[in-house]
């Protein structure tokens, strides 16, 4: 029993199409788009961190006085570095540990007269905490901007109305790199009604010249690797490379397993200021037109989730804790989370016997970044680094794969 953690949601079939299209026009994605966020306009970028950028420029030059924003610290710290490298004082919420939501509270108290907005990365949120951060910023006279690069199509309902997550910022930021549900290799945009921002960020946009064809190639070559490695003699031969790169800290692996690794500390890259790929925008446009089938896998990992929920409440594993869900149509998780002891060792027992999880989410930023950050912060955000673990909800994963996972941990804490 083997199977690969990652579903690339970009098929063979839209690949090729993808060719068919590229002159698809961006208007048709913004119409696309504003449908599920429900704001007017929506600005699309060659990748998320740079309609961030684009953003925050145009917030400097809005608000010159303003230059304080709050994060999350369990995040990606390219994003920090974006506003790091606008000229922005970053600061760091406290995470609940039994939600992953941000500690509203503090972070009222965060709140100063230099303060331009919050980020509020929707990681484990719930439309609670949105709702009442929507109340916060209102009240505060402050920006919320949304990143929902990771709960795409996430719903609730509200007295019978549909709300998606990315409609609750006054910008919303939105991924469509490969990794993501709406797989295009390279991409995103910004979601608001703030016409004047549109309007900046599209004579920004024209300043740029086209995206780097390297680097496009290069992700060409991971989409059709990726897809390589679910056929289940390849995977096999991956997950035995794995284990080794793991337990003997082959970082250089690593860093193509978990990109996220290979961050540092440098001013932007030339390809940040580069117009999205017509591939890439031919892509999510085909994917984002189908939306039959996006509830289709909307609905798949809806309902692997909440098996997953269930086979851990039964299995009743000691050292094994689950996140407080309260809506599985809006906490509907690429891969479920669980928080568990022994990370490290378990991870390597799980490869042993043929199972990948996602071993790294994000990182510590209050740790990159903030020096001299509460104890709390850095006690919370490094409690997400050391426990969290991702199981894979994708339309090939099986109950009987479930159970076998679910078997495995608890045989882990057992011995």
């Amino acid at each position: 029993m083997n199977y690969f953690r990652i579903s690339i949601y970009l098929t063979f079939k839209n690949f090729i199409r993808s060719f068919l299209n590229l002159k698809v026009s961006e208007n048709k994605i913004e119409k696309l788009i504003t449908k599920n966020s429900k704001k007017k306009n929506f600005i699309v970028t060659s990748q998320l961190r740079v309609g961030f950028l684009i953003l925050l420029k145009y917030l400097k030059k809005q608000y010159p006085k303003k230059n304080h924003i709050i994060f999350q610290p369990f995040n990606l710290p390219e994003m920090i570095n974006v506003a790091k490298n606008s000229g922005f004082k970053t600061e760091f919420t406290e995470l609940n540990v039994a939600t992953g939501n941000p500690n509203l509270e503090k972070i009222k108290n965060k709140i100063n007269s230099r303060t331009i907005g919050i980020v509020i990365t929707n990681i484990f949120n719930s439309p609670e905490t949105l709702i009442n951060l929507r109340k916060l910023c209102n009240k505060r006279k402050i920006f919320l901007i949304e990143d929902n690069a990771i709960y795409f199509d996430n719903f609730f309902y509200k007295k019978k109305k549909k709300y998606f997550s990315g409609s609750f910022g006054d910008y919303s930021l939105y991924s469509f790199n490969i990794m993501k549900n709406i797989s295009a290799f390279f991409g995103g945009g910004v979601a608001t009604d703030d016409n004047y921002f549109k309007n900046y960020a599209l004579k920004e946009i024209k300043k740029y010249g086209p995206f780097n064809k390297l680097i496009l190639f290069k992700q060409i070559i991971i989409f059709l690797f990726l897809k390589l490695i679910s056929y289940k003699i390849i995977h096999k031969i991956y997950i035995q490379f794995l284990k080794i790169s793991h337990t003997s800290k082959f970082f250089l692996i690593l860093k193509v397993v978990y990109p996220s690794l290979k961050f540092k500390k440098i001013n932007f890259p030339s390809f940040y200021f580069t117009k999205i790929s017509s591939l890439a925008k031919a892509s999510a446009y085909l994917q984002l037109m189908n939306l039959n089938q996006r509830q289709k896998n909307h609905h798949i990992r809806k309902i692997k989730n909440i098996y997953y929920y269930k086979l851990f409440k039964k299995l009743k594993i000691k050292n094994v804790k689950l996140f407080e869900i309260k809506d599985f149509n809006f906490q509907n998780f690429i891969d479920f989370p669980i928080l568990v002891k022994n990370k490290e060792k378990l991870n390597n027992y799980l490869l042993s016997k043929g199972i990948e999880t996602k071993y790294i989410y994000y990182q510590d930023c209050a740790k990159i970044f903030a020096k001299k950050q509460s104890n709390s912060v850095s006690k919370n955000s490094k409690f997400f680094c050391d426990k969290i673990i991702g199981l894979p909800t994708h339309s090939k994963i099986t109950r009987n794969y479930m159970d076998h996972i679910g078997k495995t941990i608890k045989n882990f804490y057992d011995r």
